[in-house]
């Protein structure tokens, strides 16, 4: 537990010193740029993951399009949105699950919302259509974001898969933003945090995070179903996990 624990102080002290930064964003928001928001977070989430030895090897950043873009993202630890903030080249907002725990978190809820995150209720069919039309008006206005898809944590939803069935509607963001999507696979994550809580057992751990190459099979052709495409990206994620895995077995043989 001594990880988790420095882990959570860390939050606790390194949260509250963004305070400043975050009151003279909020109070002057045409003054400072997204990048100097954005890199507040970026620079905690760094910290955060380096202080309980968790490195992270990133790959193919040099995909990703000069353009807004919508970043698909699988879900194997509660850690994810750690890592995913510490890797893109880009300030991004991520759509979250509309749940009292993530909305009402204090200074962070302010973050999320200078970021332009957008929350989405999984529940009611209207309210998730409206999010989705939010956050594809961030992307065409320059603002790129994340998803993760699976919708729950992998193991959670389908504990035997690599990468659990996409809520395919989420690619829905890419389709009215008419952007590229660019896939982000994070590897080996699922080990380093044991629970489905925000208390957990933290593990020191080296993780692989990989871009792909950027989607526009929805840009072409309009009419492909976001069913198929979700399939589609699932499928890339779990080659390039599977691919991962055995390397890892071949240099421990």
């Amino acid at each position: 537990m001594f990880n988790y624990i420095k882990f959570a102080i860390y939050q606790l002290i390194g949260f509250l010193g963004t305070l400043p930064k975050l009151l003279k964003y909020k109070n002057n928001p045409d003054k400072y740029t997204s990048n100097e928001q954005f890199d507040v977070l970026k620079s905690h989430a760094l910290k955060s993951l380096k202080l309980v030895d968790i490195d992270v090897n990133i790959l193919g950043k040099e995909k990703i399009p000069n353009e807004p873009v919508l970043f698909v993202v699988n879900h194997s630890s509660m850690l994810d949105s750690f890592i995913l903030i510490s890797s893109v080249d880009r300030p991004i907002g991520c759509v979250i699950a509309d749940e009292p725990i993530w909305r009402n978190i204090p200074i962070l809820k302010d973050w999320t919302k200078l970021i332009k995150c957008v929350y989405i209720n999984r529940k009611n069919n209207r309210e998730g259509i409206k999010s989705i039309i939010q956050a594809s008006k961030n992307i065409t206005l320059g603002h790129s974001m994340a998803v993760f898809p699976e919708g729950d944590l992998t193991w959670v939803k389908e504990p035997n898969s690599l990468v659990s069935t996409f809520r395919s509607g989420a690619l829905k963001i890419a389709y009215k933003a008419n952007c590229p999507i660019v896939p982000l696979v994070i590897k080996n994550s699922q080990g380093i945090y044991d629970g489905y809580e925000p208390i957990g057992k933290i593990h020191s751990k080296s993780i692989e995070v990989e871009f792909l190459d950027p989607i526009y099979k929805h840009i072409d052709n309009t009419k492909l179903k976001s069913s198929i495409l979700a399939d589609h990206i699932k499928n890339k994620m779990e080659d390039k996990m599977l691919e991962f895995n055995y390397k890892e077995e071949k240099s421990m043989a």
